[in-house]
């Protein structure tokens, strides 16, 4: 009986550590999620100040709706290129 009791007690240690361990990793990998999400809107915002100081600059040259024209096509040309990117990573 004390054999059983020593083994239930161990696999229930083996179990307790496990489960920290998992919430251990849980947590790392959501950090790193909100690291990466953090990114990503930096980087989105970015993107934004660019095409909009492209515009300015632009229209500084040109009409403004013919700089506005040209700016959203380099902005579907960058889209278009990351989409064909990703495309080609994925086969």
């Amino acid at each position: 009986m004390a054999g059983i009791v020593e083994v239930l007690l161990g696999l229930l240690d083996v179990l307790e550590a496990e489960a920290r361990s998992l919430r251990m990793g849980f947590l790392r990998v959501v950090s790193a999620l909100l690291v990466l999400v953090v990114a990503g809107l930096l980087v989105l915002g970015g993107l934004l100040v660019f095409l909009w100081a492209a515009y300015l600059w632009f229209s500084s040259l040109m009409a403004p709706p013919l700089a506005a024209l040209l700016v959203s096509l380099l902005s579907l040309l960058m889209a278009a290129g990351l989409w064909w990117r990703a495309r080609s990573m994925l086969r």
